[in-house]
């Protein structure tokens, strides 16, 4: 094509026919630039097409993270509804008399209060690693983007809360228990021998402890911040929700 087109332009200069040659020039020029432009447009496309092949890959990832974490956050809440209701019925029974209540069914209702941590632990490799080498911008949903932008700062409001808060309550709560009970006998009382003790000697009631206005307090106290907790847990589920439901949408 280059050798036809260099011999058409000889032959027009050997002719002398000189505004024809012009007129070719412009032509061949025109040709030149369309050319180019097909060639940056092809280009163009090729970068778009791996763009949008990236993006479907990071989205089908961020949707199994996220799908994993509602299994997560609803496994967080059921955990704490549990320790929550066990504190509810057992700040029932505080105050300045000793209460109708079994050592056996104290027991269980203080070990259901602080039995277990209550921690979110999400799966955050894939959000981390958009976030941190900048590859949030090849999503073309916005709300996609500002959710993923903003969901670290709930993630450490609920850190917070279950660090600073929960977790410091309960722990005040098991040093009392050390500090004025039997937690060998209470522990029979609850579970029997599972532990592989007996009751041991010391065998006076544990239920004093529930005429402890400070015992009250921090019952109330892990009332009021398992509760709170629980708030943020359920936004947490609510976003997560509304984040797979916009990765959906833009799933092909």
């Amino acid at each position: 094509m280059i050798k036809l087109f260099r011999h058409i332009r000889q032959r027009l200069i050997a002719d002398n026919r000189f505004s024809k040659y012009l007129l070719y020039a412009i032509g061949e020029i025109i040709l030149v630039v369309i050319g180019i432009l097909i060639a940056l447009q092809i280009n163009n496309l090729n970068e778009q097409r791996k763009q949008d092949n990236l993006e479907q890959d990071y989205l089908m990832a961020l949707k199994q993270e996220f799908e994993n974490n509602l299994e997560e956050v609803n496994r967080v809440i059921k955990l704490n509804t549990e320790l929550l209701n066990s504190a509810h019925e057992l700040a029932t029974f505080t105050g300045p008399d000793i209460p109708s209540i079994t050592e056996k069914k104290f027991a269980e209702l203080f070990f259901g209060t602080v039995n277990a941590e209550v921690q979110y632990r999400p799966g955050s490799g894939v959000t981390n690693e958009i976030l941190s080498s900048g590859k949030l911008s090849i999503f073309q949903n916005k709300e996609l983007k500002n959710a993923l932008a903003t969901l670290d700062g709930l993630l450490l409001e609920i850190r917070f809360q279950e660090k600073e808060e929960l977790s410091l309550i309960r722990y005040e709560l098991i040093f009392m228990a050390y500090d004025n009970l039997s937690l060998r006998k209470m522990a029979h009382d609850a579970y029997g021998g599972l532990f592989g003790l007996d009751e041991g000697k010391f065998l006076d009631s544990n239920l004093q402890l529930l005429t402890s206005k400070k015992f009250d307090n921090r019952v109330s106290g892990f009332i009021f911040t398992a509760g709170y907790l629980g708030g943020r847990y359920k936004k947490m589920k609510k976003q997560i929700q509304e984040i797979i439901a916009i990765i959906d949408t833009q799933i092909k």
